[in-house]
C-alpha cells in the first residue's frame, strides 16, 4: 500500500492559500471577534496554531483545514452578514472540530491561543 505524500496545504486552491496566512487569519478573526465571542475566537486560534504545528497528524490537519476554509469562505449555509445569526454555522463547525482535536492540543498551543484572545479583547 503506497502512502500519499501530498501535504494538506497542497489541497487548497491558490486563491485560498492567501487567506490561511497569518495576516488573513488575523484580519478576519479581529474583524468579527465581537460577534464570535472569546470562546470561539480562542478555539479558532487554537485550531490555527494546531494546523501550523508540524507535530499535528496529517489527517487532523485536513479536518482543521476544512473548518478554517469554511470559516474564511464567503459562501456558507448562513451568510456572515446576518450578524450573530450569520456565524451560527461557522461556530458549529469550529466547535465540532475543536472538540475532535482537543487531544492534540498542547499547553503551548492553548497558551498561544489565550494570549491572542487577550490581545484582541484586552
Amino acid at each position: 500500500m503506497m502512502k500519499n505524500k501530498t501535504s494538506p496545504e497542497e489541497f487548497i486552491p491558490k486563491f485560498r492559500q492567501r487567506n490561511l496566512d497569518e495576516s488573513g487569519f488575523l484580519k478576519k478573526v479581529i474583524r468579527f471577534s465581537g460577534k464570535l465571542g472569546k470562546p470561539i475566537v480562542k478555539q479558532l486560534y487554537a485550531l490555527y496554531f494546531l494546523f501550523k504545528d508540524p507535530a499535528t497528524p496529517k489527517r487532523s490537519k485536513m479536518i482543521i483545514l476544512g473548518a478554517l476554509i469554511y470559516f474564511f469562505s464567503p459562501i456558507d449555509s448562513i451568510p456572515d452578514l446576518l450578524g450573530p445569526l450569520g456565524f451560527s454555522d461557522d461556530i458549529a463547525v469550529i466547535t465540532l472540530v475543536y472538540a475532535q482535536m482537543k487531544s492534540h492540543l498542547t499547553d503551548e498551543i492553548r497558551e498561544r491561543a489565550q494570549a491572542a484572545v487577550d490581545k484582541i479583547f484586552g
